[in-house]
């Protein structure tokens, strides 16, 4: 008996072997390209060459390939959704042989990613997650022979990619690309989640840019894909932007658990916990797509906590004369329920505690064009003796932009229960903005 499986074994080495040295790869090239076609409705070539090895695993090798129909980037020129300069995967021979899928480590290397939104706000993608949700179901075997074990994928690897992604829609269009990008996707098995770990550095159009951007987090993938959950998440990095100081902002936040939903769009985050630049806000978000008309929306509480708003403007790098009290301008709590539909914003519940003053009350912005800021805020007390001596950073004498504040599209009311100035003790005391033909008005009590 020992025998037969020994002749077993070298009979199945020796195929394997006669495979892998006289069979030449590149002969099924055209049948590979034209079943990727179909199962995605994307067209896909292998223009480098195919070689397939046997040891440790029966592997198959892939020179520069591009999948996709070509769209035009930023530049101009026609890109794939993908391309790259060599790529592997594998699996083990003898699980394979008796009807288990178990892949090796799949690699990308030099690897270019193309995605693009178009103005009427279909992808370059759609076609792929179509095709993939709308699979025939496996057929169930036949009866009383044991349905084979789901497949198994040790891993996914990405090394020295790039991301472009070209948003051509007329309310949102912007660029964003990615560029030394690196992916790790651990052990897959159908039903499980798996970590992802990810760094590159980002940019967004002209407005911003993200060095030494790190993020992980677990994944689980409903059958068609329409459903994600993302557990742990962690994400960190140094943002550089205009406003901001050479040195950039470091930010870093952790999310508990996010759920997704793609179509419909639905995205429910339990809990986000941010820290930028010393500054801790925490929140819960629920976003998606209306019912009614499909826009976007996303709501959800905040609470933020800033121990020195002195430190921050100084931080973020504002040059803005401050109070001379070294004591002003400290710690800030600041809690809402904040709303966001169609461009609008409505900021309800808002308590705020700003040194020894406490507010509340309710502020929006309308989603016009020219939108209109709104609020109604009350504070307990204020002494404003503290904010009005100012340091003097320039032999400029200071003057109050009056010009832009009457541009302002604002109005609102600010009421006090008790203000003073010095001596001078005042109740009840109120400062309303109003415009009149377009231009804002002050009015006090």
């Amino acid at each position: 008996m020992a025998a037969i499986a020994g002749g077993l074994v070298v009979l199945v080495l020796l195929t394997v072997l006669t495979v892998t040295v006289f069979v030449d790869p590149n002969r099924f090239r055209g049948q590979i390209e034209r079943r990727v076609e179909r199962a995605t409705g994307q067209p896909f070539e292998i223009q480098g060459d195919l070689s397939i090895s046997w040891f440790p695993w029966l592997a198959l090798r892939m020179g520069p390939s591009q999948f996709g129909k070509p769209e035009p980037g930023p530049d101009g020129s026609l890109q794939p959704i993908v391309q790259w300069d060599t790529a592997r995967v594998g699996a083990k021979l003898v699980p394979l042989l008796k009807g288990q899928l178990i892949v090796d480590i799949i690699r990308l290397d030099g690897a270019k990613v193309h995605l693009v939104r178009r103005a009427d706000g279909t992808s370059n993608w759609d076609s792929v997650l179509a095709a993939f949700r709308n699979r025939p179901p496996p057929e169930p075997p036949p009866a009383g022979v044991a349905e084979p074990p789901g497949p198994e994928v040790s891993g996914f690897q990405l090394r020295k990619g790039s991301l472009v992604y070209v948003d051509e829609r007329p309310d949102s269009a912007r660029t964003i690309s990615a560029s030394n990008w690196n992916l790790d996707i651990g052990e897959w098995r159908s039903g499980a989640t798996f970590p992802v770990e990810t760094e590159m550095s980002l940019t967004v159009g002209d407005l911003a840019r993200a060095e030494n951007l790190k993020l992980g987090a677990r994944l689980h993938f409903s059958e068609d894909a329409n459903d994600i959950d993302v557990f742990g998440m962690e994400f960190a990095s140094q943002i550089f932007a205009k406003p901001l100081p050479p040195k950039g902002l470091p930010v870093e936040f952790q999310v508990s658990r996010m759920a997704v939903r793609l179509s419909p769009l639905d995205i429910a985050i339990s809990e986000l916990s941010s820290r930028i630049a010393g500054v801790q806000l925490t929140t819960s978000v629920q976003a998606g797509e209306m019912p009614a008309d499909g826009s976007l929306y996303a709501r959800g509480p905040i609470d933020v906590q800033v121990p020195s708003l002195r430190g921050l403007i100084k931080t973020l790098g504002i040059d803005a004369p401050l109070p001379l009290d070294k004591e002003t301008l400290g710690r800030m709590n600041l809690k809402s329920m904040l709303a966001w539909e169609g461009g609008g914003i409505t900021a309800t519940s808002i308590e705020v505690d700003i040194d020894e003053t406490h507010f509340s009350g309710e502020a929006a912005r309308s989603a016009e064009e020219d939108p209109l800021w709104t609020f109604q805020l009350h504070g307990n007390r204020i002494g404003l003796s503290r904010y009005l001596a100012i340091e003097d950073k320039s032999n400029k004498p200071f003057e109050l932009p009056v010009r832009a504040l009457r541009a302002l599209r604002v109005q609102g009311e600010l009421t006090f229960e008790q203000a003073w100035i010095g001596e001078a003790q005042m109740k009840g005391v109120r400062i309303r903005l109003e415009l009149e033909d377009g231009k804002l008005r002050t009015a006090s009590k």
